[in-house]
């Protein structure tokens, strides 16, 4: 419909050029003013740009040839989440309580790393693999949101489980190198996390753990209670608080890094560490490619639209732009030869103005493309470097790194490592001491980040002094900052050791003779009073099963049933004779209330119960 509207359009401004030429000039000038060109060429133009214009029109249908089924092939990971979901991460010392910000921190996690494999296991009192690895991200981001503290049946905390299925789940992917991600409040009750720790390192899991809780703690809430906290066994509120230490020493024992919740910078951070992990390929989802073919029409369109515009086109003005586009052809420009282009912001970096030279960075890298958009971020990782902006400048070197010259990689790997170890300097040796304590852990894992990129810098040019120089200073104070760490540890478990040693010795003021006596009764059985069979059942005992074996406590079945006394027929108890004082109106209703009270009493049910355990959040 709008190739006959164009058709029809071109005839008819065709014929009213040719009158405005007859009413403009003369016809006896019209031979040296005009030069007329071929009316069958003019048309053949027209007829070359339709055809052309009715080529788009169906390249821009999209036209294909089938479909094709591809197999998306991704470089990843394997990352692994264990997520502690007992009753103490229901306390409120985090908004709106631990569990929550935990289930934050995990989904941060998943944006983090989109092409990676990971996989979500939830632990209480026992483990259990909630979800395995997997590049589906929405199915782990269901799981997530289906965690709550009644997930798994069995209460209290056991991380020594958690982290041998982490263990196990990771080794049968048949990779060197793993990564697990702890995200608990610290609190456990069973196992033994140091034999846990070392097994994990020795699989090649590194463990990266972040605690979430306060030391100064919090109830763990509990609705079925009527002040809404919960209790243990004896009856006794239960306080939690965040405990770092076992949690420390996973992240110590395997290479890993400890950290205080999901705070500003634990995903830079862990996506920093990550990075030093192997990535292997794996196969991704399948999905239905369409096979294009819209290049077959807008190919040869292009090439009509040339051809149209060059018939309706006088040769001698093509002389001139055709010269030109052929110099430009055979002269290309040469390519850059410094470090840093010529850019106001360069000229401000070199006179020392640091501040300008960061916003004039900004503003050119935001229209710069390709190698050059590499080197300016060089430049603006220089000026933030030098403005003690560390964070800026640790993202500004890693988009050089993807420059294609080797001397602009070398140089950024240079500046990635200077300025990760005073971003790691600065966890030793904060601002404000007062509000920010130190953080050792932090500054172990900049600083081996840091000993990566003078490598790196040094793998492409060995000649580097101030690379190797700076590695060798940086990897002597690592040592020195990691022996003073265990140092430390080693005198926080002799502490920690002398504490136990003296909470076990009793109590001192006890007299031995009086705990001799209790051990005594203990150990003897009730003696029956009455003179009856000790082995005979009693109605006055209702806890006569204390003594016996918790077999026989746990199975209904093997337990005696308590019967009530049988009595002979006829016979009346003792209180159905009548009183000396009461009228015979008074003796019937107390005979009447007596009965009714005999038939109302309930019939007992040995129903077994589940025994609680000392710690079960």
């Amino acid at each position: 419909m709008l190739i006959p509207l164009l058709l029809t359009a071109a005839i008819l401004t065709s014929r009213r050029r040719g009158r405005r030429w007859q009413r403009l000039v003369a016809s006896r000038l019209r031979p040296l003013l005009v030069r007329p060109r071929s009316r069958a060429r003019r048309w053949i133009s027209y007829a070359v740009s339709l055809l052309a214009f009715s080529l788009v029109i169906v390249s821009l249908a999209g036209p294909n040839a089938g479909y094709r089924d591809e197999t998306e092939t991704i470089r990843g990971r394997n990352l692994l989440l264990a997520i502690d979901v007992s009753r103490s991460m229901l306390a409120t010392d985090e908004s709106p309580n631990r569990l929550a910000a935990v289930r934050a921190a995990a989904l941060e996690i998943l944006d983090r790393f989109p092409n990676d494999r990971i996989g979500i296991i939830a632990f209480s009192g026992s483990p259990w693999l909630q979800a395995p690895l997997t590049i589906d991200h929405a199915a782990l981001r269901e799981t997530l949101q289906q965690l709550d503290a009644d997930t798994l049946p069995r209460g209290g905390s056991d991380l020594q489980a958690a982290i041998e299925l982490a263990v196990r789940t990771l080794k049968e992917t048949g990779q060197r190198t793993n990564a697990l991600i702890v995200l608990s409040d610290g609190e456990f009750h069973e196992g033994d996390i140091e034999n846990a720790a070392d097994d994990a390192d020795e699989a090649g899991v590194t463990i990266f753990a972040a605690g979430f809780g306060s030391e100064e703690g919090a109830f763990i809430p509990d609705p079925k209670q009527r002040d809404g906290r919960l209790r243990d066994r004896n009856g006794s509120l239960v306080f939690s608080r965040l405990k770092s230490e076992p949690l420390r020493l996973l992240a110590r024992r395997t290479g890993g890094f400890y950290t205080l919740g999901s705070g500003k910078y634990f995903a830079t951070n862990l996506g920093s560490a990550v990075e030093q992990l192997d990535r292997f390929e794996m196969e991704g989802n399948q999905r239905r490619v369409p096979i294009p073919r819209f290049h077959w029409f807008l190919v040869p369109a292009i090439v009509l639209f040339i051809i149209g515009r060059l018939l309706n086109t006088p040769w001698h003005i093509l002389r001139a732009p055709a010269a030109a586009a052929l110099a430009i052809l055979c002269f290309p420009s040469g390519a850059e030869a410094r470090l840093l282009p010529a850019t106001p912001g360069e000229r401000a970096l070199a006179d020392g103005r640091n501040e300008d030279a960061l916003e004039l960075f900004a503003t050119e890298i935001a229209e710069a493309r390709g190698e050059r958009k590499a080197r300016l971020h060089l430049g603006e990782g220089a000026a933030a470097y030098r403005l003690k902006d560390f964070t800026r400048a640790l993202a500004a070197y890693s988009e050089a790194l993807l420059a294609e010259d080797p001397a602009v990689q070398e140089q950024a790997h240079y500046a990635l490592g200077n300025s990760l170890f005073f971003r790691g300097l600065a966890y030793l040796q904060p601002d404000d001491p007062e509000e920010t304590k130190p953080d050792p852990e932090q500054a172990i894992a900049h600083w081996r980040d840091a000993l990566g990129h003078f490598d790196d810098a040094l793998a492409i040019n060995p000649a580097n002094q101030n690379a190797a120089e700076n590695r060798d200073r940086v990897r002597k104070m690592l040592e020195d900052l990691q022996q003073q760490q265990e140092q430390q540890e080693q005198q926080q478990d002799r502490e920690q050791q002398n504490s136990e040693n003296q909470e076990g010795e009793g109590d001192p003021n006890q007299d031995p003779q009086q705990s001799d006596q209790e051990e005594q009764q203990e150990g003897k059985p009730d003696e029956n009073k009455d003179g009856s069979d000790p082995q005979e059942p009693r109605e006055d005992n209702p806890r006569e099963d204390e003594g016996k074996g918790e077999e026989e406590r746990n199975n209904p079945r093997s337990a005696p049933q308590q019967q009530p006394p049988e009595r002979e027929e006829g016979s009346r108890p003792q209180s159905a004779e009548p009183r000396e004082d009461e009228s015979p109106e008074e003796y019937a209703r107390r005979i009447l209330a007596e009965n009714s009270d005999f038939q109302k009493n309930p019939l007992l049910r040995n129903v077994p119960q589940e025994r609680r355990s000392d710690k079960d959040w």
